[in-house]
Order: C-alpha cells, then structure tokens, then sequence
C-alpha cells in the first residue's frame, strides 16, 4: 500500500509543477500565534482524529481553543444528519444546518508536543506533565490547567481553533505554535496534513476580543486572496492503481466567525478550473461555517455531468483556482484513490495543504468570547 502511494505522490509533485509558487501571509509550516484545524472527524468504528499542538519557543504558551461543531440536525428528532432522508421515519423533518462553539485552553510548557485523539480529548489525569509530585518540564512549568473536551457528539464534522493568549486571557502576538491533524480510519488507513496558521503581527494585538486579519488596523496576517489546488479529475482511470478512481474533497472554512455570539462566517467561492491543455471551466457555490465537497458534486447532483469530472473536463489532472467572495477561507483537500466509487469506503487514502496566494483587501475579523 504504501509503495503505491510513494508512486503516486512522485506524480503528484510532477503534476505540481506547474502550480503558483506566490506566497501568501498564511501559513502551514511556520509557528504562528492562532492555528486552524479545518478538518476534524468522528465516527465511531470508522474515522477519528488525532490532533497535535507544539510549543517551538523555550517559554511555556498558553492557547484559548475553540471546536467548531458543524453538524446538521433533524427539526423533528435533532439528530445528525447529512440529507433530508435521514429525517424520514414515519414522518419527515428537515435537516437544519448547524454550527456550535465549544471552547477550552490548553497550557503548553517549553518545547513540547501535545496530542489527543478527537474521540477522548485530554483529562487531568492523563496530561504528560500535570505539575504533581515533581512532574514538571523545563523551570517547573507543566500543563495544569488544560482540560480538553472529546468531541461533543457522534458522529461529528467540524473544525478545531486555537489563539495564543496571555495570562489574563487577552490575545498575545507570540508566534510559537505548530499544528497537525492525522485522520485514522477503521480500515487501518491514516491521513495527515498541517494545521494552518495565521502569524499575529508583533506589537499590533490589542487585548479586546476582536482579531483582525489584514486589511486596515490588522493585527494579525491576512487571509488569502485564491487558493490554488492541484488535483486529479473526478471518475477517471488512474494512471497507477489498476482499476481504481480518484476522488477529492475540498474542505473550506470561513476566516470571518463570531465565536462569541455563535455566529458563523460565509462566503461565496468562485472557481476557475483548467484542465491540462489550460482550457478553463468555472462555477460558484456558497461556503456556510463549514465546506466538506466532493469536487464532482459542487455543481451538479450527476457527478459525470460534472466539470471537475474527467469525462467532462477531458483530462486526467487539473488545477482549480478559488476565489472567495465575502469572508476569507482556509481549508485543505482530502483524496482516495479507490475501487469503490459508491462509498468510497476504502482505498488509499491523503491529505495536503492547499497552494495560497496574495493577500486580501478587505480585512476579516474573529470575534472570541
């Protein structure tokens, strides 16, 4: 499985090549002061989520997390759901959508890594250095203080946030995070990508509630003016994996949220998608609090009518170029290259980080509690 995969990520990077190498003011692999997890999953018996934070810096940090649960709900029985089907038994409902905020903080001492899966989160008890009995890092700091919830309900989608703060719980502008998120799926497969970061702007954070992202007054980077990603067409003939199928989903969120009275952010995504011969395709969709799309399915409901399909587009390999209108947006795509196109339930499976480029005009802003 994982020769296989080697031999297609050799590909990938070829495919890449041709991709905008501009850099933008977001970031993955570089510590930062507020860090976004796009992407985070559970269900039981077929994926969860392990999520990481490290501290870079020699002094400890301490972060005001958020997860953003973006599950939908039945009017008539509230629970999750994905289409209004679900919502049918006996009488049928409507499949609302939702989005709710749990926040929590994490202390970090000096260098250190800390990790939790999705499905657990991380009790008193089982803190690597909870300051008891001499268990402390370096000058005696530990992790006291962190509680860390498991995901508020099964199954769950939604995104993970974290703000660098001081002590009294006003924002800081120290950029000493790092991120990353693994997905580990009942199958035995695992996939991982960086968690985004955002680099506060040194001397610029004030100690209200508001973080600006770019623009006038920022405080903090701006979000991005395009997102670029590389990706193979829908529903064509692998070039590798005999008989197999590549199939990828792009997962968006919004940079504008009011966490404090639970509002989320919107934007309205306009892609432009060129197959390899550069000849372009374009369509437009609305991105609510969370995106999760199957790129054949975001405009159409038939995916083979679809641009982002291989018979449609004409090509195997293509890159889209998204635009957003409104609030800015982060995310990551998710690929599997499978046999079983139905369910897409098993096959080999990754994440990555999308390209970026330029930075935005108007400013977004994340309003914390």
């Amino acid at each position: 499985m994982r020769t296989v995969k080697m031999m297609f990520l050799g590909l990938a990077v070829a495919l890449s090549m041709a991709a905008v190498t501009a850099q933008a003011d977001v970031v993955s692999d570089r510590p930062s002061a507020l860090l976004i997890w796009p992407d985070v999953k559970y269900d039981e018996g077929v994926v969860d989520t392990i999520l990481q934070v490290s501290n870079t810096s020699l002094e400890p940090v301490l972060l005001h997390c958020f997860y953003e649960n973006a599950n939908s709900h039945c009017s008539n029985t509230g629970a999750v759901c994905t289409e209004p089907s679900d919502c049918c038994n006996g009488t049928c409902g409507i499949c609302e959508p939702g989005w709710l905020e749990t926040d929590f903080r994490i202390r970090i001492t000096p260098r250190q890594p800390l990790g939790w899966l999705g499905s657990e989160g991380l009790a008193n008890g089982d803190l690597p250095l909870d300051g008891s009995f001499g268990n402390t890092g370096i000058g005696g700091s530990s992790n006291a203080g962190t509680r860390i919830p498991p995901v508020s309900e099964v199954p769950y989608t939604g995104a993970l946030k974290c703000i660098a703060i001081n002590d009294d719980g006003t924002p800081s502008d120290r950029n000493v995070v790092k991120g990353e998120s693994t997905k580990v799926y009942g199958d035995g497969d695992t996939s991982k990508h960086n968690a985004i970061g955002i680099q506060a702007i040194e001397g610029a954070v004030n100690d209200d509630n508001e973080l600006i992202l770019g623009g006038g007054g920022a405080e903090y980077n701006g979000c991005s003016n395009f997102l670029i990603v590389n990706h193979m067409f829908d529903l064509g003939e692998h070039p590798i994996v005999e008989g197999a199928q590549s199939l990828t989903n792009i997962v968006l969120v919004p940079c504008t949220q009011d966490l404090l009275r639970q509002i989320p952010g919107s934007a309205v995504v306009q892609f432009l998608v060129y197959n390899e011969f550069e000849q372009r395709f374009s369509t437009s969709r609305t991105a609510d609090c969370k995106a999760d799309w199957r790129i054949s399915e975001i405009d159409t409901i038939d995916p083979e009518r679809s641009i982002f399909s291989a018979g449609v587009a004409g090509t195997i390999v293509g890159q889209s170029r998204l635009n957003p209108i409104g609030s800015g947006l982060v995310g990551i795509a998710n690929e599997i290259i499978t046999t079983d196109v139905e369910t897409a339930e098993s096959g080999f499976r990754s994440s990555f980080n999308i390209h970026l480029q330029g930075d935005r005009a108007e400013s977004d802003i994340i309003t914390i509690p």
